[in-house]
């Protein structure tokens, strides 16, 4: 998607600063949570630079099994493993005067981290099964959700890799940081999947739903939550539970009014959200990973949620 809105001062800093760099040839790593945006800003990379012609390719570590993603990368020879009926390139030779970008890097094994640090600093690759080095000329953007130097010290990524890697650091800001970009992102996917002549408006409601919302999904959630409202909405004005959101209630109680009682609940509340994001919002896991019920986090979400406090789920 192209859905460079920003209307936001971090966020237009971000996209400042992804302009200057492209017109190096550095390597970029990207960080921020999932749904930020994080491929957008790649590509604008990609289109800002000199390579703009070459291809773009992307590739997500984390959605190819572990005993595939150096075939993939790297590419094979025949026969090099079962089911290699002939030879293929990889997305280093497939990206060769463009762009590859490597999405959640975080999720690659440490073995196959070891043979993407000799590439990067040799700029050739070795085909599995092959005995042939192949030159490449490819400039590598990558992306992570993950704290990478947490990741260091845990001794679950290399710490040359991300040097390698981190040339230039580039962090996309959540969008709960860049309130100003939530009503501009919502009008541009509104006019985006809107079908017949004019697309609906938002309530006020809607609005005020869309502001006090925590959005842990970031941007990818502002986007379904506006898809799932023109199939919901059955005239105009757009209402807050076609987008799936509970309307801001007069009176709502406040979190951070500093009494003890609403600072416990603030606690209590933040615990929870970041749970629930770390586990994609799924309850089951959540609740195991609090040591509470499922049916007791069910009903801590509901009490919140009519009560209008926001929440991750």
């Amino acid at each position: 998607m192209n859905d460079l809105v920003s209307a936001s001062p971090a966020f237009a800093r971000c996209v400042a600063l992804a302009e200057r760099v492209a017109r190096t040839g550095i390597s970029v790593l990207i960080s921020g949570e999932s749904g930020t945006g994080k491929e957008v800003i790649a590509r604008l990379i990609h289109r800002a630079s000199n390579r703009a012609s070459g291809p773009f390719v992307a590739i997500n570590c984390a959605a190819i099994p572990e005993q595939m993603l150096e075939a993939v990368l790297f590419g094979h020879e025949r026969g090099a493993f079962t089911g290699a009926h002939q030879s293929k390139e990889g997305k280093f030779e497939q990206a060769s005067g463009g762009t590859l970008l490597l999405d959640e890097i975080s999720e690659m094994a440490l073995a196959l981290q070891a043979k993407l640090l000799r590439v990067l600093q040799e700029r050739e690759v070795e085909r599995v099964g092959g005995r042939r080095l192949i030159p490449v000329d490819v400039r590598v953007i990558a992306t992570t959700n993950r704290d990478l130097k947490a990741a260091i010290g845990s001794s679950t990524f290399r710490e040359d890799l991300y040097y390698r890697l981190s040339v230039f650091p580039l962090r996309i800001p959540a969008l709960k940081e860049r309130g100003e970009d939530v009503p501009a992102l919502a009008a541009h996917f509104l006019k985006r999947y809107a079908t017949g002549a004019h697309a609906p408006v938002l309530s006020s409601a809607a609005s005020d739903a869309l502001r006090v919302h925590a959005w842990p999904g970031n941007v990818r959630e502002l986007e379904n939550a506006v898809q799932r409202a023109l199939v919901m909405n059955h005239g105009n004005p757009i209402t807050p539970e076609d987008l799936g959101l509970a309307a801001p209630r007069a009176g709502m109680p406040s979190t951070d009014d500093g009494s003890l009682e609403s600072r416990l609940l603030a606690a209590e509340v933040k615990i929870v959200s970041e749970a629930l994001e770390r586990n994609l919002g799924r309850r089951r896991p959540t609740a195991r990973a609090l040591g509470i019920s499922e049916r007791t986090l069910r009903h801590k979400l509901k009490l919140w949620r009519d009560s209008g406090i926001v929440t991750a789920a």
